[in-house]
């Protein structure tokens, strides 16, 4: 049964249900990037290789900083505290243009400061590259929105889970590859299964809850599968190979 204040087009801006969804997508969010990212440190840790870069270290605050930042926004509507949230919400303007600077250029110097680098991750800054712009794009678009509750919320969820492919690749993707193999199918759900998820669950709900999309889900859909595609199709040329080995001063 539909519970909400209905809009002009229809669509329920909100309904009772809404917040706790959000609370489930961002924990999901959260559980991906801690579980992916701590089973990469253990990892790293037994193969005595827990070093990293300044710019590295300052990917992982931006990163971080805006899941914290997520996280705190939600608490604050949840707890009915907008004002302060419309005003925290100003730090996404330093949040923002940091990761759009640092997520390509952590992945560029990491593949450019590693003359031993195998093909498959020099060709995979096609990942790196749009993952950052796609996700960035939609949330500037949220930012932008936030005059409109249904879609800014909308938006800024959907903007984080396109963040969310590197938790997800650390935790399954060796072991999907070694079952799909290889190929433009099988990268993309090695690669992107995890995030595909996450963007039907949300549009799901929305099915449940008002049996009817979103217009700004469906274009945050269509934007994040496009950029995800373009990735796949890109990570298979052998020019885009070629040009990124020559980008980063590898021997092509």
């Amino acid at each position: 049964m539909m519970s909400g204040t209905a809009k002009r087009d229809g669509f329920l801006s909100h309904h009772r249900h809404d917040r706790s969804m959000v609370i489930v997508v961002v924990g999901a969010i959260w559980l991906t990037i801690v579980l992916g990212f701590g089973i990469d440190m253990v990892k790293r840790a037994h193969n005595h290789t827990l070093s990293f870069s300044l710019i590295t270290h300052l990917h992982a605050v931006a990163y971080t900083g805006w899941l914290v930042l997520l996280a705190a926004q939600v608490f604050l509507v949840r707890t009915g505290r907008i004002a302060a949230h419309r005003w925290l919400g100003r730090a996404s303007l330093i949040l923002l243009p940091a990761m759009l600077f640092l997520g390509p250029a952590t992945a560029y110097y990491g593949v450019a400061d590693n003359p031993y680098m195998p093909d498959k991750w020099i060709a995979w800054l096609s990942v790196n590259y749009t993952n950052a712009v796609g996700a960035i794009a939609l949330l500037v678009a949220g930012f932008l929105t936030r005059r409109s509750p249904a879609t800014h919320k909308r938006l800024m969820v959907l903007g984080t889970i396109a963040l969310t492919e590197p938790g997800f690749s650390r935790i399954w993707m060796p072991f999907l590859e070694a079952r799909l193999g290889e190929g433009y199918v099988a990268f993309y759900f090695s690669t992107y299964i995890g995030t595909l998820l996450l963007v039907v669950g949300v549009g799901a709900y929305d099915l449940a809850t008002r049996r009817r999309l979103h217009p700004a889900y469906i274009a945050a859909a269509l934007w994040i599968i496009a950029n995800e595609v373009v990735a796949d199709w890109l990570f298979h040329q052998s020019w885009w190979l070629q040009w990124m080995k020559a980008s980063t001063g590898h021997r092509v």
